[in-house]
């Protein structure tokens, strides 16, 4: 698998998945001798600008961290690090395939099901601004980088699980009406002065989401989404 990873430029999964475009640059055709690996040659791959990937000595059951654009040489009892991370929306496990995780800023989008306490099921697009912040040349920090396999579904989780158990408490109309300030300050909570904070840091692997943009809610019952349009309408033309 990490080699086909590494022939595809560090990345291989659906050709929609906007991450993919990405590893275009690192691709090494020259790996593959017709559909066979060349076996004479040394196993290298080039990590993309500001990435990170993980070898794995399975010898001395030791792990060493590569930030890019280094070249990255494997010794003879050496493997990358493979991640099987999440994409798509709304999030499916095991979309994508990686040896190189970027570490940003980037963002992650996907769609987020809800119900309000009267029981308005809703659907929300959000896109998160994200980045890892690490201190290279600490082994422990860089190592922490890949302690999550999925960060992109676990930020995800995170993120969902805290906005559904806000948005659960609340009426749909009250919601209807703050909706971009009740989600923010469900992801971000709020500091002693009520104040709601610039960021979440999670400290599993050092992940830190910096902004948080609803792009759309939309009612998931067919009905509720036709009353809504009409009094949204009726609410334009009496303004």
């Amino acid at each position: 698998m990490f080699i086909l990873l590494c022939w595809e430029g560090g990345c291989v999964g659906d050709a929609s998945i906007r991450k993919i475009a990405y590893f275009d640059g690192a691709k090494d055709p020259s790996l593959f001798k017709g559909n066979k690996r060349d076996k004479t040659r040394v196993v290298t791959y080039r990590c993309p600008s500001n990435c990170a990937v993980q070898v794995y000595n399975y010898i001395e059951k030791t792990a060493r961290v590569v930030f890019g654009p280094d070249l990255v040489v494997l010794d003879p009892h050496e493997n990358f690090i493979v991640l099987s991370l999440s994409a798509g929306k709304p999030k499916k496990e095991n979309a994508l395939k990686t040896i190189c995780l970027m570490l940003g800023p980037d963002f992650i989008s996907d769609h987020i099901t809800v119900e309000t306490s009267d029981h308005a099921r809703l659907k929300i697009a959000v896109s998160m601004n994200n980045e890892f912040r690490i201190e290279r040349g600490n082994p422990e920090s860089e190592a922490m980088l890949f302690s999550v396999p999925d960060f992109i579904g676990f930020a995800c989780r995170e993120v969902a699980s805290k906005v559904r158990g806000k948005v659960a408490s609340i009426p749909f109309e009250q919601f209807h009406k703050h909706s971009a300030d009740i989600i923010t300050a469900a992801v971000f909570g709020k500091n002693a002065d009520g104040e709601v904070n610039k960021e979440v840091i999670f400290t599993a692997n050092n992940l830190v989401i910096t902004n948080i943009d609803i792009q759309s809610i939309e009612p998931i019952d067919h009905h509720m989404r036709d009353s809504l349009s009409k009094s949204v309408q009726m609410a334009i033309e009496i303004s």
